[in-house]
């Protein structure tokens, strides 16, 4: 008898301790990040690609490897040329740019493939490139 009684005490007991992990677990804050966010990336009204201080070129030419002969350079091994408005605004069009950045249904994004400095740092990089392509590449 007095086993059964260990054994029902040792029950109940993982039960109250499996409820309290699920409400205190169901009670937090999983919306937390996104007015952070907000606050920290309110620079993407109004992108373009060169011609104000809230330019995409110097992004991209960080980023997108524009700057070496390895990735979005004219010639480069990946054939996308980002050194020119034109072969951005190309990719932009065919819907490849946004779907590099953000996957496309079951696909995962690619790009970045080597982030440069400060991509993982700053959280409002790909906020920017969204914000951009959702406001059409304007140059």
């Amino acid at each position: 008898m007095h086993m059964k009684f260990i054994m029902k005490t040792k029950f109940i007991v993982g039960i109250l301790l499996l409820s309290a992990v699920i409400v205190i677990n169901s009670c937090e804050n999983k919306q937390g990040a996104a007015p952070v966010m907000a606050a920290v990336c309110n620079d993407t009204n109004k992108l373009t690609y060169s011609s104000d201080s809230n330019s995409m070129q110097a992004i991209i030419n960080v980023q997108c490897g524009t700057s070496n002969t390895s990735c979005h350079s004219t010639n480069s091994y990946s054939g996308y040329d980002y050194t020119t408005y034109a072969g951005i605004y190309a990719n932009y069009q065919s819907g490849l740019l946004y779907q590099a950045l953000f996957g496309n249904g079951s696909q995962v994004p690619v790009m970045p493939l080597t982030p440069q400095a400060g991509w993982t740092t700053d959280p409002c990089l790909l906020a920017k490139f969204k914000a951009w392509i959702d406001q059409g590449c304007p140059q």
